[in-house]
């Protein structure tokens, strides 16, 4: 009987060993790639010349994007 739960507990170990010492999760993918922050992809109205820019090209003053040649 307890030479069964040694089995077991090493077993257990090594499945738990096996999977880099984390239990998997059940309800997440693992291959799921993590989600970008919004705000780099999210474009913007220039102010000035109208056209639409990535919010990481731009220049906030007071409140109005400005893109990097009207700035």
């Amino acid at each position: 009987m307890i030479l069964k739960l040694i089995v077991f507990a090493i077993i257990g170990i090594f499945i738990y060993k096996l999977f880099g010492g984390q239990l998997p999760s059940l309800g997440k993918k693992a291959g799921t790639p993590k989600r970008k922050d919004a705000e780099g992809d999210t474009m913007v109205e220039c102010s000035k010349c109208g056209t639409y820019v990535s919010v990481e090209e731009t220049t906030l003053i007071n409140g109005k994007y400005y893109c990097d040649e009207c700035a």
